[in-house]
Formats: structure tokens, sequence, C-alpha cells
């Protein structure tokens, strides 16, 4: 088999740059709150340290240890709750309209095609997708009122069986089939 390589990264670039920059914002804001952390507990510490009562001298390892492993735990935890919430409500705007044009594409295929267009909430991904389903479903309607008119009028006897044929070509000329199946 041949590799096939990657001409375009950038597939749908307005979604793909948003999510780049929001979880970009995301590490920028752990790394804030990271850092003040280690500054709250590290001055505190270092003042201890260095005023305390006995007036011992210790290494500044021996005093910023404690800080940075209690920062780290901290800032950890939070922002794995914080990329837990956000990757919940990222997931619902992605996952969520897939689910949804499955359901609609489902109905179409099953010959329900009286249904509504497909809308999505304001702010979902797949906006494209939508679009194309309800394309389909619009083009198809079309074509089956089409048929459905043939049918009427061949059974009131408005047209002729060359009218008709010739009626039925121009919608089947509407659908690429592959040759070996027509």
């Amino acid at each position: 088999m041949s590799k096939q390589s990657r001409k375009h990264y950038l597939i749908l670039p307005s979604y793909q740059i948003r999510l780049v920059a929001f979880m970009s914002l995301v590490v920028f804001l752990g790394s804030i709150l990271h850092g003040f952390f280690l500054y709250r507990i590290t001055s505190k510490n270092i003042q201890e340290g260095f005023l305390s009562a006995h007036n011992r001298l210790r290494s500044t390892w021996e005093i910023l240890k404690p800080a940075i492993i209690v920062t780290n735990g901290l800032s950890f935890m939070l922002m794995s709750i914080v990329l837990l919430i956000l990757t919940i409500f990222v997931s619902h705007r992605l996952i969520g309209p897939m689910f949804k044009v499955a359901g609609q594409l489902k109905k179409i295929s099953s010959g329900q095609l009286y249904q509504a267009s497909l809308r999505l909430r304001d702010g979902d991904e797949g906006q494209v997708l939508c679009e194309a389903v309800n394309e389909l479903q619009d083009k198809y309607r079309q074509r089956f009122i089409k048929l459905r008119k043939l049918r009427t009028d061949l059974h009131e006897g408005k047209t002729d069986t060359t009218q008709i044929t010739s009626q039925i070509d121009d919608i089947l000329n509407e659908i690429e089939l592959d040759e070996k199946q027509a």
C-alpha cells in the first residue's frame, strides 16, 4: 500500500486555531497559578526558615522542597479538575452535533424526508456537516416529489410513456451510479 502524506494540516482552520489557542490559554493560566502558589508558599517558608527562634541555617533546597511539592500537587489537582470540566463542555460541542447529524441521516435513510431541516445550537461545531445533510435531504425530497408527480400523471393518463421515460431518465441522470449497478 502506498503511504499517503497529509497535504493540509488545518482542515477546519477556524475551529482548530480556536482549540489550540484555548488549550494554550489553559496551560498558561495553569503556569501562572503554579507560580502564584510557589511564590506564596516559599515566601512564607523562607521567612520562617531564616527568622526562626533557633536561627539555624538550612539549605535552600530544604526550605523550598516542601513548597515545590505542595505547589506542584495543588497545581496538578486544580488543572486536572479544570481540564476535566472543560473537556466535558468541549466534547458536548463536538459529540452532540454528531449524534444529531447521525439521527437525521438515519431518518433520511429510512425515507422520512418530511422531517424539518437540521439545526444546531449557536457555537456548536459541525455547521458545515449540518448544511450538507440539509442539502442532501432537500435534493432527495425534490427528486421524490418529481417521482410522485410522475406516478400521479401516469395513473391519471396525463402523459405518454415517452414523456414519463424522459422525465425518469432526467431524474436518474441527476444520480450517479456505478456502471455495474445500472
